[in-house]
């Protein structure tokens, strides 16, 4: 027993994809347990399977009434991507997105690591396997979440990582493409066309628009021109009505920095006229911009200023959309860059980063059970969590750290 503790302690200290491995048995275990307790749904990944067989027989994609709560709300082109899983039959195909999303989110992590890398010096094998350890215990509940439904978000995760990544390689081309993808699946990634203009990236905005215009005519292979035109009209209106979803600033569980801030604040004694809320996003959103700016125009002559930047946009769209606090597995990125850079921060700053782990990822349903669980939801624990991590990065920046 003792030869083997040994030599798994030795593969800890010189194998930098031992921790990787880890996450990949806890996957294996997990869907295990799943099986075992009649749990393995994948309901959002049979939604997108429906649709790639649907739009393979060139049929409608939206406002299906036997499809019930769940319903096809994305572009025409996302309902392509899936086609190849309609080889198999869909009891096999769940098992098989299983290991496709395990894959994912296994490279999100080497991803988020090996950009946040960059703001430090070489580390070790075993710091790299404690550090890609930490960051899964913090995000565990949102990626656990992800494989449970069969969702997207960490597809989008590791596409706005590959844009990060190629960009600061300075690839225009697959940056250009990975983005253009990504906003076909879920439109967060025009977040980053700002962020391009203000940097003079011209060449990743170009070829993005090239590749958005020939995603958006991928359907054509299956509709007419006209039922192509339908479907993307039914599309932008699924957009509209998700954008009108949650939209009261002092719901419960309403994630997004508005109500945040709203309810948080006295402004939870305001009465919010649908002129007030206007005024009031306007005015958050314009705080953000200023924001945003400063943080880029302070990290001039900082090495590798970009990562930060992107970590910074990417944690944002959670705190900009009405969405499930799953989403907030994109805050991971800063997650890992907060860590790596740990021994450099003061006791203040470990002291809020460490809160603000806990807050983001500490949501444990299994641990918490359904009453306390949904109390921390409701009051959006998640979204505090994410702001003071930002907030740190906001700190560092300023210090000319990160």
């Amino acid at each position: 027993m003792r030869v083997k503790n040994n030599s798994l302690s030795r593969l800890y200290s010189t194998n930098y994809y031992f921790a990787l491995g880890i996450i990949l048995i806890f996957s294996i275990v997990f869907l295990s347990i799943e099986v075992y307790n009649g749990r393995f749904w994948q309901s959002d990944f049979t939604v997108y399977y429906k649709a790639a067989q649907r739009i393979l027989g060139g049929q409608n994609l939206f406002g299906i009434i036997e499809d019930g709560h769940y319903i096809f709300k994305y572009s025409p082109f996302s309902a392509v991507i899936f086609i190849p899983f309609t080889i198999l039959p869909i009891t096999i195909a769940k098992y098989i997105y299983w290991f496709v999303y395990t894959s994912i989110i296994i490279s999100g992590f080497y991803l988020a690591f090996n950009l946040a890398s960059r703001t430090v010096t070489q580390s070790t094998a075993r710091r790299s396997n404690n550090i890609i350890l930490l960051g899964a215990l913090v995000l565990v509940v949102h990626f656990q979440r992800e494989l449970h439904l069969g969702q997207v978000n960490q597809l989008l995760l590791v596409l706005y990582l590959l844009v990060a990544y190629y960009t600061n390689k300075n690839e225009p081309t697959i940056s250009g493409i990975l983005l253009a993808a990504s906003i076909f699946i879920k439109p967060f990634g025009l977040i980053f066309i700002p962020y391009f203009i203000v940097k003079g990236r011209y060449k990743e905005l170009g070829y993005l628009f090239l590749f958005g215009i020939i995603f958006f005519f991928v359907p054509l292979i299956f509709y007419s021109f006209e039922e192509f035109l339908n479907q993307n009209a039914l599309w932008l209106n699924e957009l509209a009505i998700e954008l009108g979803n949650k939209q009261s600033l002092l719901l419960p569980a309403n994630h997004t920095i508005f109500s945040v801030i709203a309810r948080y604040s006295p402004l939870s004694l305001i009465s919010f006229t649908p002129l007030v809320v206007k005024v009031y996003q306007i005015l958050i959103l314009s705080t953000i911009v200023i924001m945003v700016l400063l943080f880029i125009k302070k990290g001039r002559g900082v090495e590798n200023a970009e990562v930060s930047e992107f970590a910074l946009l990417i944690s944002i769209i959670p705190l900009l959309s009405f969405t499930s606090q799953n989403a907030f597995g994109f805050v991971s990125l800063v997650v890992f860059i907060l860590l790596i850079n740990f021994a450099k921060f003061s006791k203040f700053e470990k002291v809020l980063s460490i809160i603000g782990m806990v807050l983001l990822g500490g949501n444990y349903y299994d641990i918490w059970g359904s009453t306390l669980s949904g109390f921390f939801n409701d009051i959006s624990l998640v979204s505090v969590g994410t702001l003071l991590l930002l907030f740190i990065l906001f700190r560092k920046r300023f210090q000319k750290v990160l």
